[in-house]
């Protein structure tokens, strides 16, 4: 009984599936158009806005030690403090800088004019280093990197002579885990999410509502099957299209990155080494391992779960399809707040975890930071899954409602 059950709801599953497979148009809409309008996105249009966006620390100060005096005018013409400092004062200011300040310190060698006059470029040495400590999570430091390493450029010109920065090891004092904090980040979960949910209206309002105008909804239900294996099946169809849409989304994002961090070079006018070092590049795709992947699949399966089963809820309540997206287009305002809320606020706990779409817009965040834990993200999935079922049974009880299924 159980196996003809489980065989009824598979059959409800693949014919949704086999009915999105094999209309052209809502192939090219779902699983197309969300990854290239992401593509379109960040690589064209968000870099001429980030200057809008991520703006510039007018309190940040560049602090110096052993700085030749011919550089200092270069860092007169950009819009950040340049002080020097000795090398006892050094300590103090990596200490501040490392707890969230928003300085840089700039470490000149002692001997750094003669190091620069003995240089051959064809000696196939090492050039003389200068190192650059910064703190990539403080908002408004990308731009202000941006410019010290255009001023370090043109100071480098001037002098006709070569130097590196950084050429032994990364200057970034932040705080291991929280460097990848960035735009991406940011954006990336609400953006995925806003995609799932808009799948899941256009199929699940044509699959459920649809259907029951046309009045196949109650002729399906005159069969064998029971109303849980019908609303398990459609959920699972469903839910199945709108994770495609995010994983489209996901593929049109991580094109674009290198295209993205090109145009903000070109945008900042900085070059492309300045922008990875200020964070933007820091998506460095190599550094995820199998198990983050994985987390991110079933994250995202699981929030496509749930956020299928409440649109099929109202989806199943409404008498027309032009009423159901009536009534679930503008909760795509509050599909977006949850995520920007979730985003931004700090909190972890087990509580955050059993909040729907808030829990799995934080884990998806903390894994692209890589700050997340396996009980967080376990935590979440099986929140999601939970309410995910809720809705499920609660689908079953209105399918099993004439007044429901009936149009008028």
């Amino acid at each position: 009984m159980k196996q003809a059950g489980k065989n009824k709801m598979l059959l409800i599953t693949k014919k949704e599936s086999d009915r999105f497979f094999g209309d052209r148009r809502m192939l090219v809409n779902a699983l197309i158009l969300p990854g290239l309008l992401l593509y379109v996105i960040y690589a064209f249009v968000m870099p001429p806005l980030m200057g809008l966006m991520i703006g510039r620390d007018d309190e940040a100060a560049v602090f110096a030690v052993n700085a030749p005096d011919s550089m200092e005018m270069f860092f007169e013409q950009i819009p950040i403090s340049f002080v020097r400092i000795s090398e006892d004062e050094m300590t103090d200011v990596m200490d501040g800088i490392a707890e969230g300040g928003s300085n840089f310190l700039l470490v000149f060698p002692a001997d750094f004019d003669a190091q620069v006059a003995a240089f051959d470029i064809r000696s196939g040495e090492d050039a003389p280093e200068i190192r650059l400590y910064y703190n990539s999570t403080v908002d408004g430091h990308a731009i202000s990197s941006s410019m010290i390493h255009s001023a370090l450029s043109a100071f480098e010109r001037s002098i006709a002579r070569g130097f590196d920065i950084n050429l032994t090891g990364d200057g970034d004092l932040a705080a291991e885990g929280e460097t990848g904090r960035n735009m991406f980040a940011l954006l990336l979960p609400m953006l995925l999410l806003t995609f799932v949910y808009s799948a899941a209206i256009s199929s699940a309002t044509e699959s459920i509502t649809g259907e029951k105008e046309r009045g196949t909804l109650s002729t399906i239900l005159v069969t064998p099957i029971t109303p849980l294996e019908l609303a398990s099946g459609k959920i699972l169809g469903l839910s199945l299209q709108a994770f495609l849409c995010g994983i489209s989304g996901t593929l049109g994002i991580v094109l674009a990155l290198p295209r993205f961090v090109r145009g903000i070079s070109a945008q900042f006018g900085a070059e492309e080494e300045a922008v990875q070092a200020s964070g933007m590049g820091a998506m460095n795709m190599g550094r995820y391992g199998i198990f983050d992947a994985v987390a991110l699949f079933f994250l995202l399966l699981s929030c496509a779960l749930f956020i299928v089963a409440i649109v099929s809820l109202v989806a199943a309540q409404a008498k027309t399809v032009k009423e159901a997206q009536m009534i679930l287009s503008p909760m795509m305002i509050v599909v977006m707040i949850t995520c920007m809320a979730a985003a931004f606020i700090d909190q972890r706990g087990f509580l955050q975890g059993l909040i729907p779409i808030f829990n799995s817009v934080q884990s998806i965040n903390d894994i692209l930071n890589r700050s997340h834990t396996v009980f967080q993200v376990c935590v979440s999935i099986a929140s999601n899954i939970a309410f995910a079922a809720l809705g499920t049974v609660a689908l079953a009880r209105m399918f099993a409602s004439e007044k429901v299924l009936s149009a008028n």
